[in-house]
């Protein structure tokens, strides 16, 4: 294949030299000819890999976007720490007050959601909205949402199921992005004698009291500071 290429363009230069023409009417015209010099870049990087069929261009888009805004800083000072809490009423206060003592202040309103999570699986999650902090968390590259699970390989999207690689679900991201909201994110697990339902009834376990189960000890799987609710979808998921 290439050899055919260099016969063509061999060619194509003999025309434009006139070999081809009687000797006496070749050392007439002498034609000029340019160098003409032909450069081949190896060393330039390929498209990255998205994850994304070519008839999802548009959310290219929306990934751009997203990495603009998207912050991102894990508190590192506090993941791996054990810490006991006395009730299940009383665990965003007390978690509050720790987390301030890292330059991070907190609003004390967070959605009551920790029971449900704490009966069935013997975790706690918040989400706080962060009034002042001295730590800031820092922009991101299209790389990190890869690692978060949020853009699988290429081969692995279904286009059949996701007819926009899943973009729809980005979109719900950045709409949080947009409205920059601060927020402290932690997950912790009980190290106490209770660790979760385990096959229990779901109408056993809905029933049950929590605090029976306090004071508790717990320890943080996880904590950061981003404007985006939805970044541990897939790195910290339950149901």
């Amino acid at each position: 294949m290439a050899d055919s290429w260099w016969q063509k363009l061999a060619q194509k230069l003999r025309s434009m030299g006139g070999s081809d023409a009687p000797p006496e009417e070749s050392q007439r015209k002498k034609p000029s000819f340019m160098n003409v010099q032909m450069v081949f870049d190896l060393t330039r990087e390929p498209k990255p890999n998205l994850g994304l069929p070519p008839n999802a261009i548009p959310g290219l888009s929306v990934i751009k976007e997203l990495v603009r805004g998207l912050r991102y800083r894990t508190v590192d000072e506090l993941v791996g720490l054990k810490l006991e809490l006395s009730s299940i009423e009383k665990a965003p206060d007390e978690l509050c007050a720790l987390i301030r003592q890292h330059g991070i202040d907190l609003s004390a309103e967070v959605p009551d959601l920790s029971a449900g999570a704490f009966l069935k699986y013997g975790l706690l999650d918040y989400d706080f909205v962060v009034v002042n902090s001295a730590l800031a968390p820092e922009p991101q590259r299209v790389r990190f949402l890869k690692d978060l699970g949020f853009l699988p390989d290429k081969q692995d999207v279904n286009d059949g199921v996701f007819h926009d690689a899943g973009i729809g679900f980005l979109e719900e991201m950045l709409d949080e992005v947009r409205r920059n909201e601060l927020l402290f994110k932690i997950v912790l697990d009980s190290q106490g004698v209770y660790r979760g339902a385990k096959g229990v009834p779901q109408e056993k376990w809905m029933n049950a009291d929590p605090d029976q189960y306090f004071p508790c000890e717990f320890i943080v799987r996880d904590a950061c500071l981003t404007n985006c609710s939805l970044i541990w979808l897939n790195k910290h998921f339950y149901l």
